[in-house]
């Protein structure tokens, strides 16, 4: 029988399931919109999510995803240096610590937001 009053009890269960769902949304979508972007731009030619210590590389292989966000996780300013290396490439900025020369093409068909995204992701790791 209704009463015409609210059901507080329902309402606080609704609102957690709310609550749920969207911090599922939030964590999970940034990673898997940045694994999309990664092949989307072709990144994943160069780079994986992440190597064994001493395993073998490429000569072409750079960074793994998790090494970049271990060097560069905390360090003011890396977001926008970071972007920078993806629009406009670098070269030899791993060369010591991969043991050989390095160079990553510049994403210039990347929009900056992506590469924010990118940026955003692989820091996250």
């Amino acid at each position: 029988m209704d009463t015409g009053l609210i059901n507080f009890f329902w309402v606080r269960q609704k609102m957690r399931y709310i609550m749920i769902l969207a911090l599922a949304g939030f964590i999970s979508a940034p990673a898997i919109a940045s694994m999309e972007l990664s092949d989307k731009y072709e990144c994943t030619d160069c780079h994986k999510l992440n190597v064994k210590p001493g395993a073998e590389r490429k000569k072409k292989e750079g960074p793994s995803y998790t090494e970049i966000a271990k060097e560069y996780k905390g360090k003011a300013g890396v977001d926008k240096k970071l972007v920078d290396h993806i629009k406009n490439g670098s070269k030899d900025v791993w060369a010591k610590k991969l043991g050989h020369k390095t160079h990553m093409d510049a994403a210039d068909d990347m929009p900056v937001k992506d590469a924010q995204a990118m940026v955003k992701w692989i820091l996250s790791l």
